[in-house]
């Protein structure tokens, strides 16, 4: 599904949101869950493209539904694989890859098992405020709290904002990150906060749908809605 020009959301994608921007080759957000390779390569042969055209891979926050895919796709694409430097130690398993915080953590533990995380190396440690190499207009914004290098992308050209899971959409509504899965909530909301330091129509969340027109705004009603909230 094209949401703006030469951005698109891979149909059905598994576990969280996986995105393919096309300019010099294609760059692919986030890989989802086991079994979402062919998903992610069915939707690149409807916009006349193949695996082959994928050169890079963004990695916003080692959390396993952004990254249980990570392995495959490097193997099948040689692509660069791209990541903030906090997060690159799990990336590449020198660090545990944990779901969820405390109990959460210890409940949902043996998935890790069944979705059988490889280990990856990350070629590409991005870095607040740098472009990303091979994609011409798109910045990393460092966003931690839901992990602790969570990074999103922000395409001036375009006012896009690829969001990680620093809000998520449900039900139509911004939202703040479930503390369930958000390792630092205070860190989290103050980068609720900057994003609405930015300018953008369309807001591209790892989880819901996205938000096309306004899109700053209502990241900035949220942001004031949380404060609302934290002063009752």
């Amino acid at each position: 599904m094209e949401i703006i020009k030469d951005v698109y959301m891979v149909d059905g994608s598994i576990g969280c949101n996986t995105y393919l921007i096309v300019d010099d080759g294609v760059t692919l957000v986030d890989t989802g869950l086991r079994g979402n390779v062919p998903r992610i390569y069915s939707s690149l042969g409807h916009i006349g493209r193949s695996p082959a055209d994928i050169r890079r891979i963004v990695i916003t926050h080692a959390h396993l539904d952004h990254i249980n895919c990570l392995h495959q796709l490097k193997k099948d694409t040689g692509a660069v694989v791209m990541a903030n430097p906090l997060d690159a130690d799990i990336i590449e398993g020198r660090r545990p890859l944990r779901i969820g915080q405390g109990l959460v953590s210890a409940l949902l533990g043996p998935l890790t098992a069944y979705y059988r995380y490889v280990p990856v190396a990350v070629d590409v440690r991005l870095k607040d405020g740098e472009p990303v190499p091979g994609a011409p207009g798109l910045e990393a914004v460092y966003l931690p709290g839901h992990s602790e290098g969570n990074t999103g992308l922000f395409s001036g050209d375009r006012k896009a904002f690829f969001s990680s899971d620093s809000v998520r959409v449900s039900g139509g509504r911004l939202v703040a990150p479930s503390p369930r899965f958000t390792r630092d909530m205070k860190a989290a909301v103050a980068s609720i906060r900057r994003m609405g330091e930015f300018d953008f129509d369309v807001l591209l969340p790892g989880h819901g749908t996205p938000v096309v027109g306004a899109a700053s705004t209502k990241v900035r009603e949220l942001y004031g809605e949380i404060g609302r909230q934290a002063g009752r």
